[in-house]
């Protein structure tokens, strides 16, 4: 989800020693304003544990829980591991993915219904909706500046405090042919240079979702986490929602061979 940040996740691990004065803060560009929430949320390595509630039109849901694995590589490398732990039938069901800067971003499903092997996903079909959730594959992969131009609106407010508005265009024309969205536009929460809510419009332009973030947690050197994370499909009338029941910053937790496919296929993933 980028983070929009998407996923249900987006972060940072360098603290900037500059400190950014109102007045300074309001001469910022769209990028510069990305650039500090970067600096300031995002850690190397990272642990979730999450409760998946999904919400349909009639007001059915259905639970799942999931595991997630960030690592920073370092050289604008980030790879991602999502698990379903539960119910019995999506156990095992696993997506990872390589993020890169300079070059299209990776990802594999792995079906263990269908045999030992991850299935790659092509650049278009990261469009589509991952396991019935309001996330798309793009959605599952954090926000890489150096892939889109961001544009400041007029400042605005949410949840009663003041935001920066931006949209998030795509720079490439690659990029907008694989991107199922016109653009997105993000809400900075200003004290803290967290993205709150995001809006996503689809390739006409058209609005479709809302990503929403609740329950913001201080991790210590400037840095926050939501706690919940709320996306409201008003196409599909439908709702995900995910609550982090665990967290940690701990290395030791996050082993680069957990990115590797034969971990996951081998069902270690779930163990």
């Amino acid at each position: 989800m980028k983070m929009s940040f998407p996923f249900f996740f987006a972060t940072l691990f360098t603290l900037c020693s500059l400190v950014i004065t109102p007045t300074h803060a309001d001469d910022l560009s769209g990028r510069q304003i990305m650039d500090k929430v970067a600096e300031l949320h995002e850690r190397p390595y990272e642990f979730e544990n999450h409760t998946m509630l999904l919400v349909d039109r009639q007001g059915g849901e259905e639970k799942r829980e999931t595991r997630r694995y960030t690592l920073d590589s370092g050289g604008g490398e980030k790879k991602y591991l999502v698990s379903f732990l539960s119910p019995q039938g999506v156990r095992g069901v696993a997506l990872l993915t390589w993020q890169h800067d300079n070059a299209a971003d990776e990802q594999f499903l792995y079906l263990p219904s269908q045999g030992k092997k991850m299935k790659r996903i092509a650049q278009s079909g990261k469009r589509n909706y991952f396991m019935g959730t309001d996330f798309t594959f793009e959605d599952l992969i954090s926000e890489s500046r150096e892939k889109f131009e961001y544009q400041r609106q007029e400042d605005g407010e949410r949840n009663g405090k003041p935001v920066y508005i931006i949209d998030a265009l795509p720079k490439t024309d690659d990029i907008k042919r694989s991107t199922g969205y016109k653009y997105r536009r993000l809400y900075v929460q200003k004290d803290i240079f967290f993205v709150v809510e995001t809006e996503f419009f689809d390739r006409r332009g058209t609005f479709i979702k809302r990503q929403i973030t609740k329950d913001l947690l201080d991790i210590g050197d400037g840095g926050f986490r939501a706690k919940t994370q709320i996306v409201e499909n008003e196409a599909k009338n439908h709702k995900t929602i995910i609550t982090v029941t665990h967290r940690s910053f701990d290395k030791e937790l996050v082993n680069e061979k957990v990115f590797r496919q034969r971990y996951i296929t081998s069902g270690r993933h779930v163990r």
